[in-house]
């Protein structure tokens, strides 16, 4: 269980930040909706939708890359060098094409109006790329606090200056509320954490190797695919809804779209900050004896975890709703509230599909894994195209599920060909299946409001004391 205690450890380090700012940013998504319309909100939906997929092709996989060439490489400083030059290159290419094209990506997006738009949106995007390297450094050398101390930095100055941009500027320099000003507090957090990780990127930066490049992006490149893959499974069915549904309600189904997929962001944020302190564990027990075993415990418990998160968010999914969105337009759409259950055990799978990643990561099968996300995304345009325009979000929602459970499922069985690890996997459909039934079981039945709060806590209780009897037993 030591493995367990130092993830769990390092996951609530690296949380800090991680669930504080994703919180945060969940928070501050409802905190616009109190200011702004569905449709005045659609503008930061559908921007940050975007930035999703830029931010895996800028970084070209040359994070996970220099996790496995430091562990390869005696030199780690090196691998640093060619992995941060290689990224600076990518950003500054990307801000003068970018640039030079504003005018014709503002029509494309369909906010002719709004250049400055791109022009923050450009600037965020290269700045937030260039930071991942020196952010991974930071995770390789176990500088956690430090890690968890720029992060908070960051998310603080972000939060500050939009409830200033938002609530106080509009009154003091006389001028009208505006999305943009979400933009310009985004960038300006940025930029200070690019300072604060100066020191660092400095004091470890080695001489940039052209043939070590070139085996780091041999590697990396079928990572650009599964990430660009990903984030169609994650972010195009916003995006696809500004073309697949009729003018007059686009912009309303997105803003609330966007604004109730946000209830089900505390599983991304829970995935985000695990993945950040699982990533270079994996990559360490590689060469371990035990390792197969300590992949299929954390396996494990991370179900344990997520089931929590679906069972605890579903149950409460109306009351936290009812807190966080005040305007009464949102709720007018009946789909709102069904969406987020589906959306959770999306993720749910989602964060299965990394775990399993091991495989082809640890392997150099990343080309593989790159096809399994492809195959994903095909499940995912295909479905989107096909119900998007009569059923709406739900469809959106639906699928999404479905393209990540097809992703989970395969990630399994080929990575048992290539790199067989002995999941408990009764154990955990177990974990599933009683998660989901505690969820629909609370669903269906017709109760008091006390009655039913006292009914979700015990469901909540109930699953905890049984799905940590569940892991802790000994493994058969």
């Amino acid at each position: 269980m030591s493995i367990i205690r130092k993830l769990a450890s390092d996951t609530a380090i690296y949380g800090i930040p991680s669930i504080v700012g994703r919180f945060i940013n969940f928070i501050l998504i409802f905190f616009f909706a109190a200011y702004f319309t569905p449709e005045l909100l659609a503008p930061q939906v559908e921007f940050y939708a975007y930035a999703a997929f830029f931010f895996v092709i800028l970084p070209h996989g040359m994070e996970t890359a220099f996790f496995n060439f430091s562990r390869d490489t005696k030199n780690y400083k090196d691998v640093f060098a060619t992995a941060i030059c290689s990224v600076g290159i990518i950003a500054l290419i990307f801000i003068l094409c970018m640039v030079l094209k504003r005018q014709d990506i503002a029509d494309f997006v369909g906010y002719s109006n709004h250049v400055s738009y791109v022009i923050w949106f450009v600037l965020i995007l290269a700045i937030d790329t260039f930071k991942s390297i020196p952010y991974a450094l930071l995770r390789f050398l176990n500088k956690s606090q430090k890690f968890a101390w720029i992060k908070s930095t960051g998310i603080f100055i972000n939060v500050g200056l939009n409830i200033f941009f938002i609530v106080y500027y509009p009154d003091i320099g006389g001028v009208s509320r505006s999305i943009e000003y979400v933009f310009i507090s985004n960038l300006i957090a940025s930029l200070i954490e690019f300072v604060l990780l100066f020191s660092d990127t400095w004091l470890h930066f080695g001489k940039s190797n052209f043939s070590l490049w070139k085996r780091m992006i041999n590697y990396s490149w079928p990572l650009i695919v599964l990430g660009f893959a990903g984030m169609i499974n994650e972010t195009f069915d916003r995006i696809s809804m500004n073309k697949l549904l009729s003018e007059a309600s686009a912009k309303y189904e997105i803003g609330v779209y966007g604004t109730f997929y946000r209830l089900s962001m505390v599983m991304t944020i829970f995935i985000q900050a695990f993945r950040y302190a699982a990533e270079p564990l994996f990559f360490d027990q590689a060469d371990k004896k035990d390792a197969k075993q300590s992949y299929a415990t954390i396996m494990n418990w991370f179900v344990f975890a997520c089931g929590f998160i679906f069972l605890a968010t579903s149950l409460f999914k109306s009351e936290i709703a009812h807190l966080l969105i005040k305007k009464p337009e949102y709720f007018n759409h009946p789909d709102a509230l069904t969406i987020v259950p589906v959306l959770l055990l999306a993720n749910l799978f989602l964060g299965i599909f990394f775990n399993l990643s091991i495989w082809y990561k640890l392997n150099d099968k990343t080309k593989l894994g790159a096809l399994i996300s492809l195959f994903g995304a095909i499940i995912t345009v295909t479905l989107l195209l096909i119900y998007v325009p009569e059923y709406g979000f739900k469809a959106a929602a639906y699928t999404t599920l479905i393209s990540y459970f097809v992703m989970t499922m395969i990630s399994y069985f080929v990575g048992q060909y290539f790199y067989p690890v002995q999941y408990n996997i009764r154990r955990i459909i177990m974990l599933l299946i009683i998660a989901l039934g505690m969820y629909l079981a609370s669903e269906y039945l017709v109760m008091t409001v006390v009655q039913s709060i006292t009914f979700n806590l015990v469901l909540i209780a109930l699953y905890t004391s049984i799905g940590f009897w569940i892991n802790s037993r000994v493994r058969k």
